[in-house]
């Protein structure tokens, strides 16, 4: 009897273990089939989504959770993304043309906007670019109508600007495409401008005559500065000229006033004394005696300047007075 209830216990026991062992079994199978595990990398975001509502954002990392059959890990790429447009559109002047551009974007990555975006968007990029297409077609066409031909030819940088404002400015009631879409732009760039043969030509005519109106301007500003050149020499050399004959003038009329003041200190020295006066003609009358030229003047002529000027050059001799002539007497 003791025996028998000895194995009894002991079978039981066996089957208490089995069933422990099967039943943890089972609940690590449970747990195995049910755990969510999910590796977020660099530039990448995790949504947590359990029974359909977002739970969280997972950074870059690891995700485990077990026991979690109503979670999901919704992966969305928060890096740096380049979209690429070519369209043909009409500029203000009706020029048409076919233009190349490129937008840098990316998500944004705060834990608001990706909830958002999930729910209005989706986490695929193939979700957000359709959208996002739209918007810079859209803003494509509404900057061509504000620039000609010309201008987008000369002014790509300007023309970039305002295709990254109609991005990224809100109006009056509405959100901008940018905030609408929950991305971050980085840059616009225009890559290319293809125009008709046509206006091609035109243009490179037009290149060639602003060259040629770039050469005449260049040889008119040479010849104008030549001829202010030559008019500041000129002017130079008048002054000079004028500077000269204004010393001469004045060293002339300096001499002049000397010889005057001499001339009318001898005339009164002589005034003063007739003799003195007397002897200066003499020795002229000497001088120009002594010249050899013999000239005969009216003896009723004022000698005194005379004799100053001629007694260096010439002789002057002034004739006895003609008395009445007296026949000759008559010989016996």
């Amino acid at each position: 009897m003791t025996t028998q209830q000895s194995g009894a216990r002991g079978s039981r026991a066996r089957t208490g273990l089995i069933a422990t062992a099967v039943l943890i079994l089972v609940i690590v199978g449970l747990g195995l089939s049910t755990m969510k595990f999910a590796q977020v990398n660099e530039g990448e975001r995790g949504i947590i989504v359990t029974q359909g509502r977002v739970e969280g954002v997972q950074e870059p990392g690891i995700f485990f959770r077990p026991f979690a059959p109503f979670t999901t890990i919704e992966v969305v790429n928060v890096r740096r993304q380049t979209r690429t447009i070519s369209q043909n559109v009409a500029s203000s002047d009706k020029q048409l043309y076919d233009i190349d551009i490129q937008v840098d974007y990316s998500r944004l990555t705060s834990p608001e906007a990706l909830r958002a975006s999930y729910g209005e968007i989706g986490v695929r990029d193939e979700q957000l670019i359709e959208p996002l297409d739209g918007y810079i077609n859209d803003a494509l066409k509404s900057a061509s109508t504000q620039f000609t031909l010309d201008q987008a030819l000369s002014d790509r940088g300007g023309f970039a600007s305002r295709i990254r404002q109609f991005l990224t400015t809100s109006e009056a009631g509405r959100r901008s495409p940018s905030e609408q879409l929950y991305i971050q732009i980085y840059d616009v760039k225009v890559l290319d401008i293809k125009v008709g043969e046509e206006y091609a030509r035109l243009l490179a005519e037009k290149a060639n005559l602003e060259v040629q109106i770039e050469t005449e301007q260049k040889r008119r500003e040479q010849i104008e500065a030549q001829q202010a050149n030559n008019l500041f020499q000129a002017e130079q050399e008048a002054q000079v000229a004028l500077t000269r004959e204004r010393g001469k003038t004045a060293a002339a009329l300096e001499a002049a006033n000397r010889e005057a003041q001499v001339r009318a200190i001898e005339g009164r020295y002589w005034r003063e004394n007739p003799e003195l006066f007397e002897l200066r003609k003499r020795e002229l009358m000497v001088q120009m005696l002594d010249n050899g030229n013999i000239w005969f003047v009216d003896p009723n002529t004022d000698l005194t300047l005379l004799l100053n000027r001629m007694g260096d050059t010439s002789t002057v001799v002034t004739p006895p007075a003609q008395s009445e002539v007296q026949p000759p007497a008559s010989t016996p």
